[in-house]
């Protein structure tokens, strides 16, 4: 318990300091070396470099605030995860995904891993981060834990109204839709059927692939196809605050239908589960297919991939006939799960690791983190950050979007600039993908806090661990015909309540009331 008395004395010691909005002097002096826990970022691959430790953009980092710290990358959150509980001596800083913490942030507070940062300890050693934590409260509602307390250091926020959150949707061939008759993009789930058919009647012979093998899964439950069905989304969603979870309503049954109707007729690839990124990219590009879910990153070097005279562009979510928006999209949180710092129980440096976070919010350190070292990575033109040809056009051929990873912070706590995502994704066709992507009323559906309450943690863990891999199961079953859906479909809505799917929409609404009430 000295980690705690540790706290509390720090905690004094801050409140007995004279109230004032304090502006930290940077470069910083000190010996001391910060130490941090994070997953292994692997888009700096991209930019030739194999840790963060040795990327321009860490050293920037570290060079400006004044404080040395050195990264233990992990190969992923499990690994990570272990090490936590390992009983070693933790670090000063963990970068971690919370939601893959039983319990999520609370199940770290519990199992006395992070400490509380109090706004006291934030005004005087992350004033820049807490200014602008505060000046949206949806950044507050997404920091704050149902105690009213914050427990991260530092966090990557979103600048408001950002369409850069929404990075996943359809991309079409136009020049195979051309081919096959349709000027516009299909907006609704009749024309979208057409339109595969129509492309495959014109020798396209897996009209929709999905990026990955997760992606058709991940698609429906984004939304992306759901709208046209009455159905939300087939993941968690919430209506006038309400949860509900879309896989479990009754209008699921028609979004597996319409599944089952492109699977049968071959219209989506019959080994969705298997498809790898290169398989479903040489598909698109080579005219094997014409449509593809997956990400805007990859949208400039599938372009460049193209045969000559064709052309990609971005497709909106499905909607209603009836011409009204979609209900939902893939949308990031304004707060990245991700990139999150957190302060360990075990830390002695404290103040220097808040100052450290902070850095990212300051005028220059801003520019580290979205656009690294100016005369190297960036110029300045016109009084706005530019990317410069070394990123652009990198002369030892590393991609654009990994030099650019790997010479600032983009992985890392601070705002997500606009300005630098509209650089990193220039194409006309990815702008155009963030606007139609964004255009639903996502935010209007979204559950803010999907953590649930500490005393149903154990209950629900165990019932959505079955349940889930039930849902998932069914779906691929029903979606291959293996079950079948106008006859199968209410024994398998009696079999999500036989595992316990009530128990579970009974936490989750508890969570959501609580976090509403507060």
């Amino acid at each position: 318990h000295m980690r705690k008395l540790f706290t509390l004395l720090l905690a004094l010691a801050i409140a007995l300091l004279p109230v004032a909005s304090f502006a930290i002097d940077y470069p910083i002096e000190t010996d001391k070396t910060l130490t941090i826990w994070r997953v292994l970022d692997g888009s700096i691959a991209g930019g030739g470099y194999t840790t963060s430790n040795d990327t321009p953009g860490f050293k920037a980092w570290q060079e400006g605030s004044g404080i040395k710290a050195e990264i233990r990358e992990f190969a992923d959150n499990n690994a990570l995860l272990l090490a936590l509980n390992g009983g070693t001596e933790l670090p000063d800083i963990i970068q971690i995904t919370a939601n893959n913490y039983k319990g999520n942030v609370m199940g770290m507070v519990n199992d006395e891993l992070i400490i509380e940062i109090t706004p006291e300890m934030f005004e005087a050693y992350a004033p820049d981060f807490w200014a602008f934590a505060q000046s949206n409260p949806m950044y507050m509602d997404l920091m704050q834990q149902l105690n009213g307390k914050v427990y991260c250091a530092s966090t990557q926020l979103f600048e408001v109204d950002s369409i850069y959150r929404y990075w996943r949707g359809f991309f079409y061939r136009e020049d195979l839709l051309k081919n096959a008759g349709w000027e516009k993009f299909p907006e609704t789930a009749d024309e979208f059927y057409t339109c595969l058919k129509d492309l495959k009647a014109a020798g396209v012979t897996t009209p929709l692939v999905f990026q990955g093998k997760d992606d058709l899964r991940e698609c429906l439950k984004n939304g992306d196809l759901t709208s046209p069905f009455g159905l939300v989304c087939a993941n968690e969603f919430q209506v006038d605050g309400k949860w509900h979870y879309g896989a479990a309503d009754p209008e699921y049954k028609d979004v597996l239908a319409f599944m089952n109707k492109l699977y049968k007729e071959e219209l989506i690839s019959v080994d969705y589960l298997a498809m790898e990124e290169a398989t479903s990219r040489a598909m698109l590009c080579n005219g094997e297919a014409a449509i593809m879910y997956g990400n805007n990153s990859r949208l400039n070097t599938y372009v460049s991939s193209l045969p000559e005279g064709a052309s990609l562009g971005a497709g909106a979510p499905l909607h209603k006939a009836d011409g009204s928006r979609a209900y939902y999209s893939f949308g990031d949180p304004m707060m990245s799960n991700d990139n999150t710092f957190y302060i360990t129980a075990d830390s002695e440096n404290v103040e220097l690791a808040l100052e450290f976070g902070n850095y990212l919010f300051t005028e220059k350190g801003n520019l580290v983190r979205n656009f690294g070292t100016e005369g190297r990575s960036y110029e300045m033109v016109d009084g706005v950050p530019t990317y410069s040809d070394f990123v652009l056009n990198n002369p030892d051929g590393y991609s654009m979007d990994g030099v650019a990873r790997s010479e600032a912070l983009i992985n890392w706590p601070g705002i997500h600039d606009d300005n630098q995502l509209r650089q990193r994704h220039p194409e006309q066709s990815q702008i155009t993908a963030y606007e139609k992507w964004s255009d639903t009323d996502h935010d209007q559906y979204v559950v803010t806090h999907t953590a649930v309450l500490d005393e149903y943690l154990d209950d629900y863990a165990n019932l959505w661990t079955d349940i889930e891999l039930y849902i998932n199961e069914c779906r691929a079953k029903f979606i291959s015909g293996e079950m079948d859906v106008e006859t199968q479909f209410d024994e398998y809505l009696s079999q999500l309540q036989k595992m316990g799917m009530d128990k579970v929409v009974e936490y989750k609404q508890a969570t959501l009331d609580a976090y509403a009430a507060r």
